[in-house]
């Protein structure tokens, strides 16, 4: 079976879902800058060590 980086991508926000991290946070891990409300794009900030502890629950 092959597999392309995009594949990646579907398994990583699955898992993160899976693991109840924020759909904000993973909203920004991912780089969905689109499908992100004003208020996710312009008011909410996270650090680095929030991005990577949601990172590490999967």
């Amino acid at each position: 079976m092959k597999h392309t980086p995009h594949d990646t991508r579907h398994t990583r926000i699955s898992l993160l879902t899976k693991a109840d991290v924020n759909p904000t946070t993973i909203k920004k891990i991912v780089g969905h800058k689109g499908a992100m409300s004003l208020t996710e794009k312009v008011y909410t900030h996270m650090d680095y060590q929030t991005l990577l502890d949601a990172i590490n629950k999967i």
